[in-house]
C-alpha cells in the first residue's frame, strides 16, 4: 500500500463481514494517491485492508454513522465529541497478492483482517486485477467498462457461455444492443456456431460487417417467401414437437395422438373429405364420428396396427391426424360389427377441435406447412424428417455459417409459445438422441424468452409441457449447448430455466416480481445489488455470476452496427415540413 494514505481501520469482524471506522482526515467519497483517484466510500467500491504480505480486498456494502468512541479515535481529537464516526460495512471477497501489473487476485471469503488493520484505496491496476481484466484469456470477450475504476471487464468465452447467460432489462435499456455487441465479438472466432431466435427481426442489420467472411451470416424468415423464407413442415415436428403444439391430455388424447403420428406415413388424404390407406379410392377414416362406415374404418385401422397397409409416397394433409385420432379412440365393437362410440369420441373431441382450429388459422398456416408433401427420405419416416429440420435450423456436423438468424416476426404472439415450444421440444429430442459423443458446440440465443420459455396449461399439464426446454437448460451443457436468454420479464420465464443461468447481466428492472425472480434464481445475486437494479441508468448494468469474481456495475458496450431496436425519433414530428 505504498504511496497511499489510510482511509479507515477495522473496528469489528463478524465472519466475512467487516466494519471500518473512517479516519477523521477522510471526508469524501474519493481518495487521491500515487496511482490516481479511487472511489472508496460508495456502495460496491473496493478497499484493501493491510494483512502483512498481502492485502485483503473488501467490497463496500453499506455506510452508516456511529457514536464516537474514544478508543477508536484516529487523528486530531478536537472534534471527537462534536460529530459521530462514519462506518463502512463490507465483506471480504479475496486477497490481492503482489502489486501493479503483477498483482494477482485470489477469491477468498474465509480470511479475516486483524482488529485495527488499516484500509487503503485500490489503484486502477489493482481493481483491474480483482475483476480479472489483466488475465490472459484464450478467447477474450469484452463485457463493458467497470464504473468503479476497474477498467475493461473481460471474461473468457467458455467461462461466459458454457453454463448459460441471462440478459435482463426493461424495454429500451440496452439488452439487444449489449447482446449484439457480445455476439459481434463471438462470431469473429472461426469456429463460432450461433443460432438466434430473433422474435422482432432486429439482428440482421447488426451482422452486416465487412470483416466477416462470405456466407458467415445466414438468415431464415419463418413464414416468409422467397429464397430465405421457410415454413415448418408439420410432419417434421414429430412426436415431441406435435405434443407441444397440440397439448394433448395424458390419459386419452396423448395415446391417440401417438398412434396417429406413428401411422401417418401410411395414410392418404382425400381433399376436404377424409383419409384412407394407400389402396383406398375413397375416404374411409373421418374425424366427425359419423354413424356409417364404422366397419370399413375398423378394417383400415387393423391394417395400420399390423403394418399391412403400405407406406404412401407423400405425407398427407395435417387434417389426417384428426381423422386417425378420432377413429383410433372412438371405434368400438358392437354386436358382430363396429360403431363409432360417441362417449369415447367426446374424450378426444377437444384435441380434434384444436387440430382443426389451427389448420383453419391463416396465421398458423403462415409459419407451419399443413399441406403435407414430399418427404426428406423414402420411404417416409418422421424421425428422418425431424433430423432434417433440426439440421436446417441448428446446423449439421459441419456448417458454412457462423450465425444463423431465425427471423420470427411473422409468428404471432398467441402462437409463439406453441410453435417455438414445439421447435425446442424437437431440438431437445434430437440433441439428446445424438449423445455426448457427438457434441456440436452451439450458442442458442433466445430473444424475448418470456414469450415461450414459460409454463403452458394448468395443473399437472404445466410439468409435462415445460419438460423439454427445462431439460435443455439443466442438461444441455453436457451435450454442447449454451443458452443465452434475453427477456424483459424474468418473472414470466420458467424458474427452472433461470436457475440454471450461471452469468447474469441485468439492466434496469423496476417490477418487484422481476427483481424477486432474480433474487430467488441466482445464487450469485446479493439482495443489496438486486435492489440497486431498479435505479440503473440506461446502458448501465449489474453483472454478476460464476465467471465474474464479484458483482460489477458496468457501462455496456455499444454494438456496431446497431440492431434494429432503436427508439422512434418522435422529435422529428417538430421538424419543418420539406
Amino acid at each position: 500500500m505504498k504511496g497511499r494514505q489510510c482511509v479507515g481501520y477495522v473496528v469489528a469482524i463478524d465472519g466475512p463481514e467487516v466494519i471500518l471506522n473512517l479516519v477523521d482526515l477522510h471526508r469524501g467519497h474519493f481518495a487521491g494517491h500515487s496511482g490516481g483517484v479511487s472511489v472508496v466510500t460508495e456502495v460496491g467500491s473496493l478497499l484493501a485492508i493491510n494483512a502483512g504480505s498481502y492485502a485483503l480486498v473488501m467490497r463496500v456494502l453499506s455506510l452508516s454513522f456511529a457514536e464516537p468512541r474514544e478508543a477508536h479515535h484516529w487523528g486530531p481529537k478536537a472534534n471527537s465529541g462534536s460529530e459521530p464516526l462514519r462506518n463502512v460495512n463490507g465483506i471480504i471477497v479475496g486477497r490481492l497478492e503482489g502489486s501493479g501489473k503483477a498483482a494477482n487476485f485470489v477469491p477468498d471469503g474465509l480470511s479475516s483482517p486483524a482488529l485495527g488493520a488499516e484500509a487503503f484505496p485500490l489503484s486502477e491496476t489493482d481493481s483491474a486485477a480483482v475483476l480479472g481484466a489483466n488475465r490472459t484469456l484464450h478467447a477474450p470477450i469484452y463485457l463493458g467498462d467497470d464504473l468503479r475504476g476497474g477498467g475493461r471487464l473481460m471474461v473468457g468465452l467458455e467461462d461466459l457461455i458454457s453454463r448459460h447467460v441471462a440478459v435482463l432489462g426493461s424495454s429500451g435499456q440496452g439488452k439487444s444492443c449489449f447482446t449484439a455487441a457480445v455476439l459481434q465479438q463471438i462470431i469473429m472466432f472461426p469456429g463460432a456456431r450461433v443460432v438466434i431466435f430473433d422474435i422482432n427481426g432486429e439482428y440482421e442489420t447488426a451482422f452486416a460487417q465487412s470483416t466477416l467472411p462470405l456466407n458467415a451470416v445466414k438468415v431464415t424468415r419463418l413464414g416468409g417467401t422467397g429464397q430465405n423464407g421457410m415454413k415448418l413442415p408439420y410432419f417434421a415436428l414429430g412426436r415431441q414437437g406435435l405434443h407441444r403444439l397440440l397439448l394433448p391430455s395424458d390419459r386419452t388424447q396423448r395415446p391417440a395422438l401417438n398412434f396417429a403420428i406413428e401411422h401417418l406415413n401410411r395414410l392418404r388424404w382425400f381433399s376436404g373429405h377424409g383419409a384412407g390407406i394407400a389402396t383406398d379410392e375413397t375416404p374411409t377414416l373421418f374425424d366427425d364420428c359419423r354413424p356409417i362406415g364404422a366397419d370399413a374404418a375398423a378394417i383400415r385401422l387393423q391394417s395400420l396396427r399390423n403394418a399391412s397397409a403400405p407406406v404412401v409416397g407423400t405425407w398427407p394433409h395435417m387434417a389426417a391426424i384428426s381423422a386417425l385420432v378420432a377413429e383410433s379412440y372412438a371405434l368400438a365393437p358392437r354386436g358382430a360389427g363396429w360403431e363409432r362410440n360417441a362417449f369415447n369420441y367426446g374424450n378426444v373431441a377437444p384435441l380434434i377441435a384444436r387440430i382443426n382450429r389451427l389448420i383453419d388459422d391463416p396465421m398458423f398456416r403462415e409459419v407451419i406447412d399443413v399441406e403435407g408433401g414430399a418427404g426428406a427420405t423414402s420411404p417416409l419416416n418422421w424421425g428422418a424428417e425431424s433430423t432434417s429440420l433440426v439440421e436446417k435450423i441448428f446446423g449439421g456436423e459441419q456448417v458454412d455459417w457462423r450465425v444463423h438468424i431465425l427471423d420470427l416476426r411473422r409468428v404471432t404472439h398467441d402462437l409463439t409459445p406453441f410453435v417455438l415450444g414445439a421447435l425446442l421440444e424437437l431440438y431437445a429430442f434430437e440433441l439428446f438422441k445424438r449423445g455426448q459423443e457427438a457434441k456440436r458446440p452451439t450458442l442458442l440465443v433466445l430473444e424475448e424468452a418470456h414469450h415461450y420459455l414459460r409454463p403452458v396449461g394448468t395443473g399437472d399439464e404445466i410439468a409435462a409441457n415445460s419438460l423439454a426446454y427445462e431439460r435443455l437448460a439443466k442438461e444441455g451443457r453436457k451435450f454442447g449447448l449454451a443458452l443465452w436468454l434475453s427477456t424483459q420479464r424474468p418473472s414470466e420465464v420458467s424458474p427452472t430455466v433461470l436457475s440454471q443461468c450461471n452469468n447474469w447481466i441485468s439492466f434496469r428492472l423496476t417490477a418487484e416480481k422481476d427483481l424477486a425472480a432474480i433474487q430467488s434464481a441466482s445464487e450469485w445475486a446479493d439482495k443489496r445489488d438486486v435492489r440497486r437494479i431498479a435505479g440503473l441508468a440506461r446502458q448501465m448494468a449489474m453483472a454478476f455470476g460464476g465467471s465474474l469474481r464479484m458483482p460489477a456495475l458496468i457501462r455496456a458496450p455499444i454494438a456496431s452496427p446497431l440492431p434494429r431496436s432503436q427508439d422512434a425519433q418522435f422529435d422529428n414530428w417538430n421538424d419543418p415540413e420539406p
